[in-house]
């Protein structure tokens, strides 16, 4: 059986004129992205999102038949979350959000959440899962959090890396043990209030900011702030950047035992509508 696994999309509402489309939304997947998870040999899946203001839109695609016919959700990265969505005021006057993009992915984790398959969160999507669960962010580390060490940086991009240090116990310390790792960091924005259910599992060790959460009521819902799809090329292993394969196969692990689950259960419903057939047979 071979798994398929959505990835959410990425909207580009303003393209450059430069792409051709200069009057269209575009919404796109990041390459390393789909790498990370077709290498582990799954089928991934980007979910196109459908614009429900559209007119003379014929017939909308139930969310329930997404969930079924995929085994998984990953939320990529991207643009900051609306404060509004966690009843915030912005933390700068023309701070730039995607709402449209907040509401489509709330919508998909709700489906996926509510069927009980596993979701992983990267970066934004880490904190939106914070968000879906009632938790709050920090809009800005660099001003609203004392002490902290360079989250991001636009001249290194996704060369910046700084260590993690995971919560004993949690899910992740599971996956890779307690030694310190380092990981790429892309961010100015993290978890604050963490929402109902939600627990840490990774910090930055120097300034305690979240790098990690986990909802405690799933099999498999977690957020890691960083890029593990960022990992897989270019660095020198004695850069002691985490590898990102074990966390993709805990993922796909917890995808592969929820199918099965599914797949059982079918059988049975089918033993059972076989052997009543048979008897009103006779």
């Amino acid at each position: 059986m071979t798994l398929r696994i959505g990835i959410s999309a990425r909207l580009l509402h303003n393209p450059p004129p430069g792409l051709g489309l200069p009057t269209k939304r575009l919404q796109f997947l990041e390459s390393g992205m789909a790498t990370w998870i077709m290498s582990h040999g799954v089928v991934a899946l980007m979910i196109p999102f459908i614009d429900q203001s559209a007119p003379r839109q014929r017939k909308r695609p139930p969310l329930h038949d997404l969930v079924d016919n995929l085994d998984g959700l990953v939320l990529q990265g991207g643009i900051d979350i609306s404060p509004e969505t966690y009843g915030q005021k912005p933390w700068i006057d023309k701070a730039e959000y995607d709402p449209i993009r907040d509401d489509y992915e709330l919508g998909l984790l709700r489906g996926f959440i509510e069927a009980d398959k596993p979701v992983l969160g990267i970066c934004r999507g880490c904190q939106l899962l914070n968000v879906y669960f009632g938790g709050t962010l920090i809009q800005d580390i660099p001003t609203q959090w004392p002490g902290a060490v360079l989250h991001n940086d636009t001249q290194r991009y996704d060369r910046l890396i700084h260590e993690v240090h995971f919560t004993p116990g949690s899910r992740l310390s599971d996956i890779y043990g307690y030694e310190p790792r380092r990981v790429t960091s892309i961010h100015h924005q993290c978890v604050d209030q963490l929402g109902k259910g939600l627990v840490l599992e990774a910090r930055s060790p120097i300034d305690r900011v979240p790098e990690g959460i986990r909802h405690t009521g799933h099999p498999f819902v977690m957020g890691v702030q960083w890029h593990p799809e960022f990992h897989m090329n270019g660095f020198d292993p004695g850069d002691g950047v985490l590898d990102s394969g074990p966390l993709m196969m805990a993922f796909l692990k917890a995808a592969m035992r929820r199918a099965g689950r599914v797949r059982r259960l079918a059988d049975g419903v089918a033993r059972v509508r076989e052997r009543a057939g048979a008897l009103s047979g006779r």
